[in-house]
């Protein structure tokens, strides 16, 4: 599999990040289709846990 964030960066090209705090999955694939290059899945700061970001 191709790591495209690590051919960005070696090539000196930005990356695109987006910071999701919400468990929904709706969200989830918006965000996937917006075209950012990553999405970091926040399960930290919010009322989120590993098996919200599962479902």
């Amino acid at each position: 599999m191709e790591n495209t964030i690590l051919n960005l960066w070696n090539s000196g090209k930005p990356v695109l990040n987006c910071w999701m705090s919400s468990s929904s999955p709706f969200c989830a694939e918006v965000l996937a289709e917006s075209g950012y290059d990553s999405i970091t899945v926040d399960l930290q700061h919010g009322l989120n846990d590993y098996k919200d970001a599962l479902s």
